[in-house]
């Protein structure tokens, strides 16, 4: 068997759980009245008393995936040798936008979602992307 790629010793666990309580308070931030939560019900066809039940396991699961989100993030960082925050920018368009933007357009067009709402969604984690890939950058 070959060696791993990540250098789990390298990796920076604080900076990954800092990163992960950020983009965890951004989707708060973001699906709040104050931006977009009003929109996002709105596009779904969601009323307030839909939303009451399930909300516990909705929350831990996405904690857990924004977590794991950046430790990828940092295995990146870590083994590409990235130290300059300017190369946040690249990391999200290839991360955000192709990764994750791209592959969700095409589930919301196969399931004939709205495109306004794919832009809701599609942007918080491409902001999230940006401000962990930020932090983790910031934190080498």
């Amino acid at each position: 068997m070959g060696e791993c790629i990540i250098n789990i010793g390298a990796i920076n666990w604080l900076a990954v759980l800092v990163a992960a309580v950020a983009g965890y308070a951004l989707g708060a931030i973001w699906y709040s009245k104050a931006l977009f939560g009003n929109l996002w019900m709105k596009l779904h066809g969601f009323k307030e008393e839909d939303l009451k039940d399930g909300w516990a396991k909705a929350m831990v699961i996405t904690f857990i995936t924004t977590f794991l989100t950046a430790f990828v993030l940092e295995a990146v960082i870590v083994t590409w040798g990235i130290t300059f925050v300017g190369h946040a920018v690249p990391l999200t368009v290839l991360f955000g936008f192709f990764l994750y933007a791209g592959n969700q357009l095409s589930d919301y067009l196969y399931n004939r979602h709205s495109i306004k709402l794919f832009w809701v969604t599609a942007m918080y984690r491409v902001v999230m992307i940006l401000i962990m890939a930020i932090i983790l950058i910031l934190w080498q």
